[in-house]
């Protein structure tokens, strides 16, 4: 099919040009080659398209019905690249994007509704989910994903989105009612709330610690959401470690304690990801560009 389809582009140039040297040098390519392609395209359809004589060339009835056919082609497939480049200037389309449950903050509000504004052409499905899943053969085409040990996706394009500080932080009734903390192990006899789940205390320590001398609080509970463990600590069920920018209101305005904040933790780093087939001219790629523009940054 490709082969038919580049025959009858170099047969049209050669019509409108009138003659093959005319039609070669339009299309960069050597006269030789114009006539092979045009010979081949006549012995498929067993017919003539040009009469030839020394000096010019002119369609045969044949040749005059396929330019018209050729020409409705090339005009398909101009509207198509034009329809492409504007996708480029003002992008249509549909995007699916997923996030971390923390996206759904307050802080970010302002930042979604940018990002509809700035594309009109676009529609978005945005889920906000804490689960991890495979991406490959999902319906996504961009994600947002944090973690504490890097990204192990490696079929997909990735890039490092944002580096969170994290903090330990629990309610001033539930850091009351038990003993100070004064170093990590003292906070072993406290009640850890798990977010997202799998993540141990000890998975935001720097310093990674042996199986025998690893501080295991009490689970109080799992989640794969954010606001709702950021709510579970502001009533007292437990501590968690959770990123500075979501919480430090709160402690700012008393509804939770940071706890030892002399005790470096390991940044959540989160990464955006998308299918390795998506130019850097592809509407997710212009979605991915402004979010990182204009997604907030780090408050001090």
């Amino acid at each position: 099919m490709m082969d038919h389809l580049a025959r009858m582009a170099v047969f049209q140039a050669v019509a409108d040009a009138g003659s093959f040297r005319g039609a070669a040098k339009r299309l960069g390519i050597s006269p030789s080659v114009v006539s092979h392609h045009v010979s081949q395209l006549e012995m498929q359809l067993d017919l003539p398209l040009f009469y030839r004589s020394t000096r010019n060339i002119s369609l045969t009835d044949a040749g005059a019905e396929l330019l018209r056919s050729t020409r409705l082609m090339t005009q398909a497939a101009d509207k198509g690249m034009a329809a492409m480049q504007m996708r480029k200037a003002q992008p249509v389309g549909h995007i699916r994007v997923t996030l971390p449950s923390g996206a759904q903050h307050p802080a970010f509000g302002a930042a979604w509704a940018q990002l509809l504004k700035r594309f009109p052409g676009l529609t978005f499905s945005i889920t906000f989910t804490d689960a991890f899943s495979d991406l490959s053969g999902s319906q996504f085409d961009l994600a947002i994903r944090g973690g504490t040990s890097g990204l192990k996706d490696s079929t997909y394009k990735s890039r490092l989105f944002r580096r969170f500080e994290v903090w330990l932080t629990a309610s001033p009734d539930y850091v009351t009612a038990r003993s100070p903390a004064k170093v990590i192990e003292d906070l072993a006899a406290w009640d850890w709330i798990e977010f997202p789940p799998g993540l141990r205390m000890n998975d935001f320590l720097l310093e990674p610690r042996p199986a025998g001398q690893r501080v295991e609080p009490r689970i109080a509970a799992t989640l794969d959401s954010m606001l709702v463990a950021e709510e579970l600590a502001r009533e007292g069920i437990g501590f968690l470690a959770i990123p500075k920018d979501v919480v430090q209101d709160h402690v700012r305005d008393g509804r939770l304690v940071r706890l030892l904040p002399d005790v470096p933790l390991r940044p959540i780093e989160t990464y955006a990801i998308w299918p390795a087939n998506v130019g850097d001219a592809s509407p997710v790629r212009m979605v991915l560009d402004f979010l990182l523009e204009n997604l907030p940054k780090s408050r001090n």
